[in-house]
């Protein structure tokens, strides 16, 4: 490469640059391709982390809900049998418990589509199976993808 076109490419290339750094600030234009990219970004990565955006999200918080409101029954079931000694017969036994589950304590369980809860409660001298199934699905009446969470402790029945 000759000397002087070399010279002249050196030149050039300092003017360009002595241009860009003399300027301070930027265009509209370069300010609104980027408000552009963010907007798309953000409603990208804001839908991708939604609650409702994928069956993961569903598994993740329908199990958290799942396991309080075990949770939550097999400590009133704990509480009843300290208190009155014993559980009631109609107690025992396989039963479908979801209607106990509407209340609005329970609004967050509204989120799980075609919840069902079931107890499973065995009674051995003086000690207590006790087992709570709970299966959701993803959406309404779905039978094809559930998701199934199942909490079981023993409660003993007090000597009085």
């Amino acid at each position: 490469m000759p000397y002087n076109l070399s010279k002249k490419i050196c030149s050039s290339t300092n003017r360009v640059l002595k241009k860009i750094s003399n300027r301070s600030g930027i265009s509209l234009v370069e300010a609104m391709i980027g408000i552009i990219i963010f907007t798309l970004m953000f409603v990208f990565i804001f839908r991708a982390f939604a609650p409702t955006a994928t069956a993961s999200h569903n598994l993740l918080r329908g199990t958290t809900i799942a396991m309080n409101a075990c949770n939550w029954y097999l400590n009133t079931l704990e509480q009843q049998i300290q208190y009155e000694g014993a559980l009631q017969s109609s107690d025992l036994g396989q039963k479908d418990i979801t209607y106990l589950f509407k209340g609005e304590e329970f609004s967050e369980i509204a989120t799980l589509r075609s919840l069902k809860i079931t107890s499973d409660i065995k009674l051995e001298n003086n000690l207590y199976n006790a087992k709570v199934s709970i299966t959701w699905g993803n959406k309404e009446n779905d039978k094809e993808r559930t998701h199934h969470f199942e909490m079981s402790r023993l409660l003993i029945q007090p000597d009085f």
